[in-house]
């Protein structure tokens, strides 16, 4: 199974942004929000909410590891108030139809341990930095970036808990208030070659619909090449209405207005998201990144636990 597909890429002396004299290069990521973010805030339940949620919380308390399992801090760690509510939110207050998507997960959950994921293991496909968390937007919501054009592995199993590893760092990167996080796919370079198979994408949308629900804030995609929007087409019928408007296709700034792909008014700035200091050079923002394996990996592990780190989920 391929998220991205291989491609031969040639290396340089110099990057573009050093080329650009963009200042020095600067290899550690941003995992901390700085402060001034504006968080959204989910409305206040309201008295039938507020029961539909009780009842959920009362199931759930009956289908629970005992307190004495291995697993027990963990999924009580996972089982909050605001993990009842993203379930809720996403069945739309449906009771049965909450019940039967978070047990799905809880179950899914003890089989594959998503958060303790070995890093050892998972750190092979994050060699080329084809994935990976930098800067936050300016809702607080931590920046996940994919670069297609830097696929290194043929190993779907790996592949797929590199997806999971991570939204669960993604999570333990989010500051307080904030439940989100934004994805920026940047198709530079990409050819048709890197187009995921329609079956890779439903298990991405998968796992993200059916185990992470109301956890994507926003999916800007960045100059995306024809191929993409026919898979989009496929994918789209799969894709929650809610979460399909999510999905947002940013301007090229190599091309005129009138140039691209889509309509003007369907495409969108990212500085309008994503103050400058928080952005990358390449996408219009001030901080000159260059990706290192070495850097980013001790970083984010220090940010969100090495190995792992159990957490309350907000």
């Amino acid at each position: 199974m391929h998220l991205f597909r291989s491609k031969p890429t040639t290396t340089t002396t110099t990057t573009e942004a050093e080329a650009m004299d963009l200042g020095p290069v600067v290899q550690i990521p941003i995992a901390q929000c700085p402060e001034g973010y504006t968080a959204i805030e989910n409305a206040a339940l309201d008295a039938t909410q507020q029961a539909t949620h009780d009842a959920l919380r009362a199931h759930v308390d009956t289908i629970m590891v005992a307190s004495d399992h291995d697993y027990y801090e963990s999924e009580k760690g996972f089982l909050t108030s605001a993990t009842l509510n993203r379930y809720l939110r996403a069945r739309k207050w449906d009771l049965e139809a909450s019940k039967a998507m978070l047990e799905n997960t809880i179950k899914w959950r003890r089989d594959f341990r998503p958060e303790q994921l070995d890093p050892d293991y998972i750190r092979p496909e994050a060699e080329t930095g084809k994935m990976y968390f930098n800067g936050y937007d300016k809702c607080g919501r931590p920046i996940w970036i994919m670069q297609p054009r830097n696929q290194n592995s043929k190993d779907g199993e790996r592949q797929v808990k590199h997806i999971v590893f991570c939204l669960e760092r993604g999570i333990r990167l989010m500051p307080k208030g904030v439940e989100k996080i934004i994805i920026l796919i940047d198709f530079k370079d990409a050819a048709a070659a890197h187009n995921p198979s329609l079956a890779t994408s439903k298990k991405f949308l998968d796992i993200l619909g059916s185990h992470y629900p109301e956890r994507l804030g926003a999916a800007f995609i960045i100059k995306s090449p024809w191929f993409f929007h026919a898979s989009f087409k496929l994918v789209a019928p799969f894709i929650d209405p809610v979460t399909k408007a999510k999905i947002k296709f940013v301007r090229d700034s190599d091309k005129p207005k009138e140039e691209g792909s889509n309509t003007n008014s369907d495409l969108v700035d990212l500085v309008d998201y994503i103050s400058a200091d928080q952005l990358e050079c390449p996408y219009g923002g001030n901080f000159n990144f260059q990706f290192n394996i070495d850097a980013y990996w001790s970083a984010l592990l220090q940010a969100t636990g090495n190995p792992y780190k159990t957490i309350d989920y907000m």
